[in-house]
């Protein structure tokens, strides 16, 4: 399988207390078009970390990122806007929507924020909205949702500018079993319909081991898991 995303070598040291604290040794990750990745590992391992870096919000000590053959340029502040906007969407376990904003409007913050809003893309937030089961909450506050509700409106968001990757940072880990079920099913569906490949950081054994390969991020490395 040819790799769409490839991080190679990837290191991270954070100064503290006039020593350095290295939390990523030299990780490596092929991630194919249309493949789901989780990662898992203990609290403070470094998972968020990686993720982070992946996605351009970070940069690494050391290593390289390959797009489609490309490397990410972590020395150009442009070209790693664009690659956010582009190429990934992001979720996070905090919805982090906008309060004074729609349900709706919400929504299309990703695309306003680089471009003008198109007919397309207010047809896109309804489909999304009724694929969600949230369209009669379109013209509600972040404050008068529940907090299902309002991941639901993240994971829409995330796909919004149809990204070729989603990172997921334990996207479900503040909501009930039977919410966070609903939730990993319908981006599973998402991820299927848009053709997307994503990555998932997660305790939950049960979402990990719905993905096509299941990583443990342990002592700075990732180690392929059963």
């Amino acid at each position: 399988m040819t790799a769409l995303l490839s991080a190679s070598d990837i290191h991270k040291s954070f100064p503290r207390h006039g020593s350095t604290v290295r939390v990523l040794s030299g990780c490596g990750l092929d991630l194919g078009a249309g493949e789901a990745v989780a990662i898992t590992g203990s609290s403070g391992a470094g998972k968020s970390t990686l993720l982070n870096i992946l996605g351009g919000l970070d940069h690494p000590s050391a290593g390289q990122i390959a797009f489609d053959g490309e490397y990410l340029d972590f020395g150009s502040p442009r070209a790693l806007t664009r690659w956010r906007a582009d190429v990934v969407g992001f979720i996070f376990q905090f919805h982090f929507l906008l309060p004074d904003f729609t349900t709706f409007e919400n929504l299309l913050i990703p695309v306003r924020a680089h471009r003008a809003v198109t007919a397309d893309d207010h047809a896109r937030a309804r489909g999304f909205l009724e694929r969600m089961g949230i369209a009669h909450r379109s013209d509600h506050l972040p404050g008068e949702l529940s907090g299902g509700e309002q991941q639901r409106v993240a994971v829409a968001r995330a796909f919004m500018n149809r990204p070729r990757i989603v990172l997921a940072d334990e996207p479900f880990g503040n909501l009930d079993g039977r919410i966070s079920n609903q939730l990993s099913d319908l981006l599973f569906e998402l991820k299927e319909r848009e053709g997307t490949s994503l990555v998932i950081v997660t305790h939950d054994p049960e979402l990990a081991g719905r993905a096509d390969r299941h990583y443990v991020l342990e002592k700075g490395n990732l180690i392929l898991g059963t």
